[in-house]
């Protein structure tokens, strides 16, 4: 396999935590070719995708920043990889939406690269809305830019979550009291502040107070789901960012929560997405992880478990089946 994973710029990444650094770790480890890119590298040139590129020949013990072994910028066609990863980190903004449709363009027709994950989920689903048919899998939600229609939401739950569509790592979420009129002011204010003067839609999410005893992240690969952990909040807070200090530790499924995870794996592998991963509170989908899902050092960590070799193995796998099979 010649993957090319296309990330955010080689000096901002967390190297040890970053979890596409641990798939192009494994990948090597598994003979496989690994290609690296930041968003600047793909092109579109005469209606065709290529991208300048570095062959990454090795990997550091720990993966420290220092020390990995990248080869001279190659001009390649994109035609040339088996897959193409597109794993720069949310928000998912004009830039993030106008280098996907960069490599969708460029990853389209005859002998054109697989795109992981595949861009119509990225565009459609997002990372708080997940696949439409599991809608009844999120919490009371409502997503609008009428403050009418999200006022009359916020006062019906008393308490609700604000989240911005594109944020991630919790940027920008914010609890928020609809049950006085100090409350309700400061709420507009929030929301306004987050949908851009009202002029894009936002999304408010009932308050599950069981997030105060952690979430739950499920991984899967290719629609199975490889590994789960619990997440524990900010000492104080309702919100859970490992960035900042939440802790994570392993954890049991409930029945309710295993039949969730069955029809979540199920929905994902409808639409092609290969990898992903979910947040659940009270039985509840919070969060879809589908731009980047990570944390895999870290649960790898938590449950002692090599998750990125089985990752890479499903994704070199269904590929070379794919490629075998006969043409219709």
């Amino acid at each position: 396999m010649k993957f090319l994973w296309v990330t955010d710029p080689w000096e901002t990444l967390d190297h040890p935590r970053d979890t596409t650094l641990r798939l192009v770790e494994e990948a090597l480890r598994l003979g496989h070719e690994a290609w690296w890119c930041d968003p600047s590298g793909p092109r579109l040139e005469a209606g065709r995708g290529r991208a300048l590129v570095r062959a990454v020949r090795a990997a550091p013990p720990g993966r420290a920043a220092a020390g990995w072994a990248l080869g001279p910028p190659e001009d390649q066609a994109l035609a040339a990889f088996d897959q193409v990863h597109y794993r720069p980190d949310p928000p998912v903004d004009r830039r993030y939406l106008e280098h996907l449709q960069l490599l969708a363009a460029g990853c389209h027709g005859p002998g054109a690269p697989e795109l992981v994950n595949p861009w119509p989920a990225l565009f459609a689903q997002g990372d708080k809305l997940g696949p439409p048919s599991l809608a009844r899998a999120l919490p009371p939600t409502v997503v609008s830019s009428s403050w009418e229609q999200l006022a009359a939401f916020g006062r019906g739950e008393g308490r609700t979550v604000l989240k911005p569509l594109g944020g991630a790592q919790s940027r920008g979420v914010r609890l928020l009291d609809w049950t006085s009129p100090a409350g309700v002011t400061a709420a507009r204010e929030a929301v306004e502040a987050a949908s851009d003067g009202l002029a894009r839609p936002v999304l408010l999410q009932r308050y599950l107070p069981e997030v105060r005893a952690g979430e739950k992240r499920l991984w899967f690969v290719d629609g199975q789901l490889l590994a789960y952990a619990r997440k524990r909040p900010l000492p104080g807070s309702f919100l859970v960012n490992m960035d900042e200090g939440s802790t994570c530790e392993a954890c049991a499924l409930a029945p309710a929560e295993a039949a969730l995870a069955d029809a979540v794996g199920s929905a994902l592998a409808a639409d092609g997405v290969r990898l992903a991963a979910i947040d659940l509170i009270a039985g509840h989908v919070t969060d879809w992880n589908l731009t980047s899902p990570g944390l895999v050092p870290l649960l790898e960590d938590v449950l002692g478990r090599n998750l990125a070799r089985p990752i890479v193995q499903s994704l070199a796998r269904t590929r070379r089946l794919a490629a075998a099979a006969p043409a219709a």
